[in-house]
């Protein structure tokens, strides 16, 4: 997923939405910050092309080949042209018009249009957006009766920078391109080399940061652009939750330069990315690292602290048994001292280790502290006989807008009742996990796996397990300590998105499933789902609620 931006404001409003954050070069010269936004399938590659149709086209193009990417979005600000649109909108582009396309004659100005339009099913996941939860990325959330209005019409580039409504240009735009409602000078370039690809999706975001008029300067010194950027960016994310990948399998490119991975002086590691190394070597064991969608392959940092993780397989081991197994494989590097810190982020990994002891837990294959980084191997369960790691919750999830089917929710119900379940014992010795998402939970069909303790060994904070599955209670400003309960409040929100083929959206209530589903599952959603901790139930409770539900639906009459 390629993102591009014209200006350093929108770029760093969509920087702020991404984790894990490395810097790419492509053999053109461009750099691109790749990384993952927190519960999205995509990976994305973030790229400021400065003004012009031309130099976004040339942007767009080398970084949709080197990355081969699936779909480009372009997202930023506009000038809006008509009057129904307000500062602070949001101009999705149902069709681009590239306004300078004509023929000059003693007959005046004849247009020759040059249009792009949105595929039909970026068509119908912009609509979507729009009537569900549009900003349920934009933090802090806008207050109802100001929510910015989100407009799907088209829109007009061009090389020229409009600063009158009544000038010349603007007047040929109303007159050649009349429905246009927003400008911007460089979608219509990132829209002609999308084209150039087969099966790429484009689509132009852009939040309204001025009115096209002599009031720019003045809107932008009050901060317009920075808003507009934030909607446009909130809003682009809001689509992708719902645009999922293709899954195409990468067309086959004649050989040539790897590119070279490097990272800026707030990111440097002082090692090569995970995400760059196929092979890596933590203390005496050797590891073979694992692609994956989500989290399964991440580097983060945070400070002075570096937190790599990824599903890896033991390709060098001490212990003749460990050879060849699955794990899911921790590093945790610290780069100097953390005065004040409340702990010592590796000594929390090695207590997580202590924790999977004491509460029959995933194996351990390694625990190892050397210096300034630690590193924890815990067994990741694997399919013998098809000879690979078993895959996780994520697999099994349904897509917008529809919930699982009667058998693939079965396997899901049982799998978060057997989830639930282990939490009670993690409970009843004052623990929790308060980091479940999708891919912490590893399943194949008969059973279901925690793959690791998630925040248990941490002390709780404010702002933790940042995306769709955080409790009310985990985020900044909340007074509630997050414990037990925030375990609860994901388990309802995975079972949420089983049913409906969503998260819920924080602050809204819980969306009725498409179908016929249980209502006890409804039920059992809904109440864990509450935003208050203390009115939630216990995860015994729950867990209780989870095999009624499997009972329930295996007494249903087949799926027809």
């Amino acid at each position: 997923m390629v993102v591009l931006t014209a200006l350093q404001v929108e770029y760093e409003a969509m920087l702020h939405h991404l984790r894990g954050v490395q810097e790419v070069e492509t053999p053109q010269g461009t750099l691109l910050d790749v990384g993952r936004v927190p519960g999205l399938a995509w990976q994305v590659a973030l790229a400021e092309t400065g003004p012009t149709n031309t130099r976004a086209a040339l942007v767009a193009e080398s970084a949709i080949e080197h990355f081969d990417a699936e779909a480009v979005f372009f997202v930023g600000v506009a000038g809006a042209l008509k009057d129904h649109v307000r500062l602070g909108d949001v101009v999705v582009a149902s069709k681009i018009y590239g306004y300078h396309g004509g023929r000059e004659s003693q007959d005046g100005f004849n247009a020759r249009p040059s249009l792009a339009d949105a595929s039909h099913r970026v068509d119908q996941l912009v609509r979507s957006a729009r009537r569900n939860a549009p900003w349920a990325y934009l933090t802090p959330p806008p207050d109802p009766s100001a929510q910015p209005d989100v407009h799907f019409e088209p829109i007009a580039a061009g090389d020229v920078l409009i600063g009158s409504r009544d000038s010349e240009t603007a007047r040929r735009i109303r007159r050649h391109y009349n429905d246009a409602v927003a400008v911007d000078m460089e979608s219509h370039g990132v829209a002609q080399a999308a084209r150039m690809h087969a099966g790429i999706e484009m689509l132009a975001v852009r939040g309204i940061s001025d009115l096209a008029g002599p009031e720019k300067a003045a809107a932008d010194a009050r901060g317009s652009q920075r808003t507009a950027s934030r909607h446009a960016a909130a809003f682009a994310l809001r689509i992708l939750r719902d645009l999922r990948p293709a899954g195409r399998a990468p067309r086959v490119r004649p050989e040539r330069p790897a590119a070279f991975l490097v990272s800026g002086p707030r990111r440097d590691t002082g090692t090569a990315g995970w995400e760059s190394r196929p092979v890596v070597r933590a203390g005496d064991q050797e590891y073979l690292l694992y692609e994956g969608p989500d989290d399964l392959l991440q580097e983060s940092r945070e400070g002075d602290v570096v937190r790599r993780q990824a599903v890896a397989r033991v390709t060098s081991a001490s212990d003749r048994n460990s050879r060849g197994s699955y794990v899911w494989l921790r590093q945790v590097q610290r780069r100097g001292p953390l005065p004040g810190a409340a702990c010592d982020p590796l000594t929390m990994l090695e207590r997580e280790a202590k924790l999977s002891l004491r509460h029959r837990g995933p194996g351990v294959v390694q625990v190892d502290r050397r210096g300034d980084t630690a590193t924890l191997a815990l067994v990741w369960p694997a399919d013998r006989r098809l000879g690979r790691p078993y895959g996780t919750l994520y697999d099994l999830l349904p897509a917008a807008p529809r919930g699982a089917d009667p058998l693939r929710l079965l396997t899901i119900v049982k799998g978060l009742a057997a989830v639930a379940q282990f939490l009670a014992g993690l409970h009843a010795g004052e623990l929790s996990h308060r980091a479940l998402r999708p891919t912490a939970i590893v399943m194949n069909q008969q059973r279901a796996f925690l793959r690791d303790f998630g925040l248990a060994a941490v002390p709780p904070r404010p702002g933790e397990h940042v995306g769709p599955y955080q409790a009310p209670e985990q985020r900044h400003g909340s007074a509630v300590r997050p414990g037990p309960a925030a375990d609860v409040y994901q388990l309802g929100a995975l079972l949420h998105h089983a049913l409906t083929g969503r998260p819920p959206v924080p602050g809204l209530p819980p969306s009725r499933p498409p179908g016929a589903v249980p209502d006890r599952l409804v039920r059992a959603a809904t109440n864990a789902l509450r935003q208050d901790p203390a009115a939630r139930p216990g995860v015994r409770v729950l867990h209780r609620e989870l095999l009624a539900g499997t009972r329930d639906l295996l007494a249903a009459p087949p799926h027809p």
